[in-house]
């Protein structure tokens, strides 16, 4: 049987990456230290030309590192765009500082505009994401973070290798962090990484991480079983499949992606660790395809626009990039997911949220309903299409084809 189309469902995983985790679940003496931990923060120097790249087990444990790193602490104001993921204003929150939410403009990223309205004494970094991996509009970000002397994190956890006018997204910045989840641009299930140029940045994030455990083997090896099991659930996903992923979620033989008490404003305790050398094994055997994951991403993107124009979709992006969801605004939202469902498109509710996933506590995460109309706006009408590397041409013509057919059901 054929994988379903589904979004969030360990799409970058291949035949390799599986023999691979079988490989290093039978080695349990890799799994924690090894050399793999330096070569992938090698890579990362290499690949963005930067000093520093220091390696975590995920990408919200590296966010706290790089606010650490740039100076971050009691009191201080950090400004970051509402359409986010709970992790952002959760990383802040652990080091007793404030989340202040901007609005974002059209393309889903923050708006300047607002954030200049926002920007205070208090104010010690701006966050700025890369929504999908749609560059932000760096030149006017950077120009009101110089006039007011404060610090920039890019935001990379949904792209590698993407660019804004012929430079890396993650060069712009003073810091910038990456994620390696398992629905990210690549991935290991779980790791991160913060990199920088700024020589007193690194050394407090390093110092940092020095400071951090390796995570239990217990740990490891529930990441590991991660690519193995969905060999298994994703070609019977849509009863059999379902019910064994959360049979193994139950018997705590899988880990969950974001837990309970994240939605309350507050990070596990100690959750914060290194990178193990099992993972960064793992995500060194997918960033060896990188270059040819984006250029699949980008000839998704590039279909989803030529196949949906004229369709009654609005579409925030309307050039050629490697993005990790092609998003389009869309009326009844709910009724067209349903319907794609039962035809085997699985596109989940991932970032449909001003602050995902649903049934964050905005109290507890200092977000103000009404505070950021247009996210609130575009959050409620977002669905995001599928560009991740082991789909297929059919998949993706599919996926136009069904949404085609909605349109045409709904006017005739």
């Amino acid at each position: 049987m054929s994988r379903p189309i589904a979004i969030g469902l360990s799409p970058n995983t291949k035949k390799q990456d599986t023999f691979l985790a079988v490989q290093l679940l039978l080695s349990p003496w890799s799994y924690i230290e090894g050399t793999a931990i330096k070569s992938i923060e090698q890579w990362f120097r290499n690949f963005f030309g930067v000093s520093y790249a220091i390696s975590f087990n995920s990408g919200r444990s590296a966010l706290v590192a790089a606010l650490k790193g740039v100076g971050v602490g009691e009191g201080d104001e950090v400004l970051l765009q509402a359409f986010t993921c709970v992790a952002v204003p959760n990383a802040i929150l652990e080091l007793d500082a404030r989340p202040v939410y901007v609005d974002i403009t059209d393309t889903l990223t923050i708006d300047p505009t607002d954030a200049k309205k926002k920007i205070t004494a208090k104010t010690k970094t701006i966050i700025v994401q890369h929504t999908f991996g749609i560059p932000s509009d760096m030149d006017k970000i950077i120009a009101l973070a110089r006039k007011k002397n404060v610090a920039i994190i890019e935001d990379c956890a949904h792209t590698v290798g993407g660019s804004y006018q012929n430079k890396k997204l993650g060069a712009f910045g003073d810091a910038a962090i990456f994620s390696f989840g398992r629905d990210k641009a690549f991935s290991s299930v779980f790791g991160g990484m913060a990199i920088t140029n700024n020589k007193v940045f690194g050394k407090k994030i390093r110092a940092f991480q020095k400071d951090k455990n390796f995570p239990s083997f217990y740990w490891v090896f529930q990441q590991l079983l991660h690519p193995i099991a969905f060999v298994v659930i994703l070609p019977f996903y849509t009863i059999i499949g379902k019910l064994i992923l959360i049979v193994l979620q139950k018997l705590r033989l899988l880990s969950f992606p974001i837990f309970p008490i994240e939605k309350k404003g507050k990070m596990v305790k100690g959750f914060v660790q290194k990178l193990p050398n099992a993972l960064a094994l793992l995500a060194l055997l997918q960033l060896r395809r990188v270059n040819e994951y984006n250029k699949k991403r980008e000839q998704f993107c590039e279909m989803y626009i030529q196949g949906l124009r004229g369709n009654k979709f609005l579409m925030p992006v309307a050039q050629r990039l490697p993005l990790l969801r092609f998003p389009i605004l869309v009326e009844k939202r709910d009724t067209i997911l349903s319907l794609l469902q039962k035809q085997g498109i699985y596109l989940g509710n991932w970032y449909a949220n001003i602050i995902d996933p649903k049934d964050v506590d905005f109290k507890a995460i200092y977000y103000k309903r009404g505070s950021c109309p247009n996210a609130e706006t575009l959050a409620s009408k977002i669905i995001n299409l599928p560009t991740y590397p082991t789909m297929t041409i059919a998949d993706a013509q599919k996926v136009i084809a069904s949404l085609k057919e909605y349109v045409y059901s709904t006017t005739h």
